[in-house]
């Protein structure tokens, strides 16, 4: 599969940072929050801290109220929406390969789930963890200014500090989580989950209720009733999705999107293109 076009940081990047640097803070106004759908190559951990926010991650769409933090894993397709009110928000971004640097677990950063689980990132705080994370955030930003010979591993040692207090709020909100949960609603979610992760290879609806160990038909019927879309609907949804990012790297000619996206050929893929989103992928490039 080629590679993905991601946005790294800010398109500012190579301007404002130097590009071996494998961390970066920013207001989330001024880094990401002014793009459509987008990936980076980085981790993101975000302290909300006035205002309201929507994140969609992939097909998951959540409403964060400050004071809440939220994060992000690499690769996700995410979008940053305001609401219609000033907020205020800080983004804290850092590369995989030189954090775990002397670290012996390799797979260190894969124990805290709440990268990963599409639907969980945003974690709501109290007053006094707020002001933790804050204080957190403040010494990070203060760190990331300074060029002493010890700033990248103060940075990382404060980056092991955040994550496992992240953890600590993130097992605290599971233990409230009821445990009847909507069948349906799980049902979707693990569909939602599984489609992120296989629409590029598995289109058939078949492919997902396999894996979800349902029938065809009461798999349809379920996606349908908890989300009033069916399960092909949300199929096209995360490729026109993907085409969206992918258009965003003119390095890659439309024909070629069209092949890495598995369409026959190229008038096919603008077809689809044109009937979900109303305009040409040229035109939407434009």
């Amino acid at each position: 599969m080629n590679s993905i076009p991601y946005i790294e940081y800010t398109k500012l990047e190579g301007e404002t940072i130097n590009s071996d640097q494998w961390y970066y803070m920013s207001h989330l106004s001024n880094a990401c929050a002014s793009e459509g759908a987008h990936r980076t190559s980085a981790y993101a951990i975000c302290l909300l801290s006035e205002g309201s926010l929507q994140l969609e991650t992939d097909l998951f769409v959540q409403i964060a109220h400050a004071p809440a933090i939220f994060t992000i894993g690499p690769s996700t397709i995410r979008k940053f929406t305001d609401l219609g009110t000033t907020y205020d928000a800080k983004i804290f971004f850092f590369r995989k390969e030189i954090f775990l640097e002397g670290q012996a677990d390799i797979n260190y950063l894969d124990k805290f789930d709440f990268f990963e689980k599409t639907g969980q990132q945003v974690m709501p705080l109290d007053s006094n963890k707020f002001l933790q994370f804050k204080s957190y955030f403040d010494v990070i930003h203060q760190k990331s200014r300074e060029a002493s010979p010890n700033t990248s591993a103060i940075i990382q040692s404060l980056i092991y500090i955040v994550l496992n207090e992240i953890d600590d709020v993130h097992h605290s909100l599971k233990k409230e989580v009821p445990t009847s949960v909507d069948k349906k609603i799980h049902i979707l979610s693990q569909f939602k989950t599984l489609l992120s992760e296989n629409f590029l290879e598995e289109r058939q609806i078949s492919f997902y209720a396999d894996k979800l160990h349902l029938t065809p038909k009461y798999f349809s019927t379920v996606i349908k009733e908890a989300s009033d879309k069916t399960a092909g609907a949300w199929i096209n949804e995360m490729l026109i999705l993907e085409s969206k990012v992918r258009l965003q790297n003119k390095e890659r000619s439309i024909a070629q999107i069209a092949y890495d996206l598995d369409f026959s050929d190229p008038s096919h893929f603008g077809k689809f293109f044109k009937k979900h989103v109303g305009i040409s992928p040229l035109e939407y490039r434009s």
